[in-house]
């Protein structure tokens, strides 16, 4: 694989996965389920799930321009993810935030419109980025929620790109390039 395709897939699963965030519409037991949720509805390409998956309060802030440019993005992608595990840290100061990690498995994604595949192992992304791939979880109101940006307004200014910025097809970011350099 170049570092070429590394650094692009690397790019795609820190959009992917805020969106992998927002998967199975309610909530789940545990940090873990929630991002379990997540992926899968970014794998089903289930954009209810997805949304469901995240955090209320970042849904609510989407604007309808934000929930437009979101879908496109992710009805572009599939992605699939084999042998995920996972390691859950719990904050310690707020019992309902946590941390779930990424540690083994492999993403796989394909733009829809390019037709381009690219395919990275956990342990090749550690390599690449230096640390493994993380989503934050929240409780709310008794249920576990992937949090992730999904509103413009609230994604990092240094992760957004200007309009006239935006990378050609063969090179557009996956949905699951959520903000986390780290799940």
């Amino acid at each position: 694989m170049t570092l070429r395709a590394v650094i692009g897939l690397a790019v795609a699963i820190a959009l992917v996965l805020p969106f992998l965030a927002t998967g199975c519409g309610g909530g789940t037991s545990t940090p873990q389920a929630a991002v379990d949720s997540f992926l899968k509805a970014i794998e089903n390409n289930d954009w209810n799930a997805y949304v469901g998956s995240v955090l209320p309060d970042n849904v609510r802030r989407m604007t309808d321009a934000d929930t437009k440019d979101r879908k496109a993005q992710f009805k572009n992608i599939k992605e699939t993810h084999k042998g995920m595990k996972f390691k859950v840290e719990y904050d310690k100061k707020d019992k309902n935030k946590a941390t779930v990690t990424i540690t083994a498995g492999t993403i796989a994604t394909s733009d829809k419109k390019s037709g381009q595949k690219q395919s990275m192992t956990i342990a090749e992304y550690k390599k690449t980025t230096g640390q493994y791939p993380s989503i934050p979880a929240e409780k709310f109101k008794g249920s576990w929620y992937v949090n992730v940006p999904m509103a413009s307004s609230d994604v990092p200014p240094q992760t957004q790109q200007a309009p006239q910025e935006a990378p050609q097809p063969s090179e557009a970011p996956s949905p699951e390039q959520g903000s986390t350099p780290a799940p």
